[in-house]
């Protein structure tokens, strides 16, 4: 294990930066127990309270595990370090509609593309299987709302990157707690909304059946393009009620 000897005044930051990137090379893996306090303040060549703080930092951050009497160890999910500051940010600024929005754009249409290229039959199956759901549900429309999420949430899936998927399930999250009253009142408020919505799914769905890279991220852009736009003048209403 490659670790470098500290002469620096900023101890605590180096060694904390020498771990994380130990675990970037691959040098450590999750799951990985690290060597005791002592053994790693003697490789350091630096005081046992330095490699304290440091593995503190680290497990705060959600990338170290410390065990009380069992070692110190490289999480199983390391992806729980990028998401759970992630979600504190977003909750921060759920209030900023806008940003919000953007960032569920960026990664969703990110989504779809890569979908279309990896997406499993059994992907396909749970897709379609949504999309007939949702044209059953179009007279009434009753589970417009959680047929829209499982659709958007299952093309993350399909993406087959683990942290895309989480990232997008906590962009998800926030949405939900922040535009429940907003989509409600824009469905209900205009006539035809549901049912281009649907259409809008299909052929986002059927881009994605047919592997169609390209056109699975530009219909997924438009689709959200339209949506971003009419939460975000009904959000406006909604704030001047309040």
């Amino acid at each position: 294990m490659n670790i470098k000897p500290i002469k620096s005044k900023r101890t605590t930051e180096i060694i904390l930066e020498q771990i994380k990137d130990l675990i970037i090379r691959g040098e450590l893996n999750p799951g990985d127990r690290l060597l005791t306090e002592n053994e790693l303040a003697e490789r350091f060549q630096v005081s046992r309270t330095s490699v304290r703080e440091a593995l503190a930092a680290l497990s705060l951050t959600g990338i170290l595990e410390i065990r009380q009497g069992g070692g110190i160890f490289v999480k199983t999910n390391p992806s729980n370090a990028i998401i759970e500051p992630l979600s504190f940010i977003l909750l921060l600024e759920k209030n900023k509609l806008q940003n919000i929005l953007e960032v569920r754009k960026a990664l969703e249409v990110e989504a779809a593309g890569l979908a279309a290229l990896r997406r499993t039959e059994e992907d396909l199956i749970v897709l379609e299987n949504l999309i007939q759901q949702m044209e059953e549900d179009l007279p009434e429309a009753k589970m417009s709302e959680s047929l829209d999420l499982k659709f958007h949430l299952t093309l993350a899936r399909a993406s087959n990157n683990p942290l895309l998927d989480r990232m997008m399930n906590t962009v998800q999250e926030i949405m939900g707690q922040t535009l429940k009253v907003t989509r409600a009142l824009w469905i209900s408020a205009t006539e035809g909304t549901t049912a281009r919505l649907f259409e809008e799914h299909r052929s986002i769905y059927e881009m994605i059946r047919e592997q169609n890279e390209e056109m699975a991220r530009y219909l997924t852009f438009e689709h959200l393009r339209k949506v971003e736009s009419e939460l975000c003048k009904y959000y406006s209403i909604e704030e001047e009620e309040d």
